[in-house]
Parts: structure tokens; sequence; C-alpha cells
């Protein structure tokens, strides 16, 4: 599939800018970060070729490929229109609400994907991963996207606490990664050298 280029939504929405919170009755109680509705997105949302717009149902559809990858993330409280934010933002409730189940999520089909592969057919007699085997390493991509991006959203944040969170997270991922690397090398008994061939696509350090 043709995506939308990742770099005409990250112009299409700004870091988020601080605006003021009020209650019911329209006094302030605070700062907030204010995300952006769709509909701003799409009006800013340019082919930088043509300088046409893209197709709305194309744009919805990729942004929602991005929020999966953690380069943004949306918030839609009652029947309200979501609104959508990068990342690197000062907002806990990204980490707690959206952030946590969503790799939890990811590594759950991770795990179940394993669970269904025949672990006497992992490794090719050539030393090769199977088919089978390199379509459950493509599961890892979009984990390795989203770390990646806490990576730079961690050093682009001013919130010590919330920066901490993110380390914690990459921390995490990490090692859950090898986790399954090991688990790999364990099931299918073949040399080290083969397994850490296998998930040299995956820019972390894997140790067996």
């Amino acid at each position: 599939m043709n995506y939308i280029p990742l770099e005409a939504f990250l112009k299409a929405i700004p870091p988020a800018q601080a605006g003021l919170e009020k209650d019911e009755l329209g006094k302030v109680i605070g700062n907030v970060e204010t995300g952006i509705k769709f509909n701003q997105i799409y009006n800013g949302l340019l082919n930088s070729q043509t300088g046409k717009r893209f197709n709305r149902n194309n744009a919805l559809s990729n942004l929602a490929h991005y929020v999966e990858l953690g380069y943004f993330f949306k918030i839609q409280v009652d029947n309200h229109q979501p609104q959508y934010y990068r990342t690197n933002i000062n907002h806990y409730d990204y980490v707690d609400e959206w952030l946590k189940p969503l790799l939890d999520r990811k590594f759950k089909t991770i795990t179940d994907n394993w669970n269904k592969l025949d672990k006497e057919k992992l490794v090719l007699k050539s030393g090769k991963p199977s088919k089978k085997l390199e379509k459950w390493i493509e599961d890892f991509d979009s984990i390795i996207a989203i770390t990646q991006n806490l990576m730079w959203s961690k050093e682009t944040m001013k919130d010590e606490i919330l920066s901490e969170q993110y380390s914690f997270i990459i921390k995490d991922t990490i090692k859950r990664i090898n986790k399954s690397a090991k688990l790999v090398y364990s099931t299918s008994k073949v040399k080290q050298e083969i397994i850490q061939a296998i998930f040299s696509k995956i820019p972390f350090q894997i140790n067996l």
C-alpha cells in the first residue's frame, strides 16, 4: 500500500500548543495542550508534488496507520470529534491510556502468532528463516517504529517525569524484544549467529 508521506502529516499536525482549560462555566482552571481535528489536518494536507489535496478517505486511513506506529495519537471525549496530537507532548493520558495498551496489544499479537508457528520448521536447512518466521518477525516493525519515535520524543520534551516514563517504556520494550529473540533461539536449537542474523533488521542490541 502506498501511504501518504509521514512528512505531509507532520506539516499538517503542528506541535501541541498550550491553551487554557475552562470549566463548564467558562472559568479558567489551568493550562492544557490542545490537539487538532481531522478537518483541520485535511485542509493542510497537500501533495508536495502536485499541490493538490489527497483523497479524504485515504488521508483518514493513513492517519490511523501513523497513529498505530506511534507518530501521533488521538483523544476522543464522549461524542466529540477526536483531536490528534504529536506524541512528544506533556500528556500523561497518552502514556497510560494509549501507549502502554498499544504496545501490550502488539506484543500479544506477537505471542499469539508465535504459538501458531510450527517450531520444527522455523529455520531451513540452509540456515535461513522460513517464510512464516520472516512474516512473524515483521510483526516487530511497528514496535520498532514506535520505540524509535519515543527515543526522539524523549529528547524533545521538557517534562522530566514524563521523560523518565518514556525511558522506562523504551528499556522495557527492548527487553521484551530480546525475550522474543531468546525464545526463538532456545526453541529452534540452531547456532546463535543464525538467530542474530535473523534479527539483524531490528536496530537494537540483541543479547542471546
